[in-house]
């Protein structure tokens, strides 16, 4: 990389900082600019060094990281955050990512799955592991599929681009990505092969 990734840490465990400065410190092309223990700090040090992406605990001492998440995103809405958290139930990740973090990773998480989550939410892109993506599909039935984004998924399972996509159905190309986004986001899943395969999985697509 020609420039470095900034980072911001927001955790209350020491050691947990300790590891994620070991992991930074090895892997290159990063470095941190700030860290605090407390989420209420989040914002201010968002603000005062405007880091790349922010590592986020979720539980934290009075503010919590849910808390800084929606702060920080509600200022700077293009914020890249990646939750690094013991929580790992499909609320709180569902939560985590409806509140603006791009990415989630449990605590027991690999160095190469940290490094790795860092450098594609810095491209603006979500990461999730497929445990913590399968863990978000089972919340689909509450927050249901359209009968356009069926459509659509079929066509995504089709191999068919965005433009054929939308030449298919008769809309504008614009409009065939924003349903592709919606049915990630509601699928819980970082691109549109995990989408087609959480999508047959879960009966949405039955293949001939």
């Amino acid at each position: 990389m020609s420039e470095s990734i900034r980072i911001l840490i927001v955790e209350d465990q020491y050691f947990a900082r300790l590891a994620i400065h070991t992991i930074v410190d090895s892997y290159g092309g990063m470095s941190i600019v700030a860290e605090t223990d407390q989420g209420a700090q989040a914002l201010p040090l968002y603000e005062a060094h405007r880091p790349d992406v922010v590592i986020m605990d979720l539980r934290l001492p009075g503010f919590s990281g849910f808390d800084a998440i929606v702060a920080i995103r509600q200022a700077h809405p293009d914020a890249r955050i990646v939750v690094l958290s013991n929580y790992e139930g499909s609320e709180d990740v569902h939560r985590a990512i409806s509140s603006g973090a791009l990415g989630y990773l449990t605590k027991d998480a690999s160095a190469d799955e940290l490094s790795a989550a860092i450098q594609t939410v810095h491209r603006g892109r979500r990461y999730l592991p497929q445990a913590l993506s399968a863990l978000l599909a089972r919340r689909v039935e509450a927050d249901a599929l359209t009968s356009r984004e069926i459509e659509v998924l079929n066509l995504l399972a089709r191999g068919l681009a965005n433009k054929e996509i939308a030449a298919e159905l008769g809309i504008a190309e614009k409009t065939a990505r924003i349903h592709v986004s919606h049915i990630l986001d509601k699928l819980g899943v970082a691109d549109r092969t995990q989408a087609v395969l959480t999508a047959i999985q879960r009966g949405f697509v039955h293949l001939a």
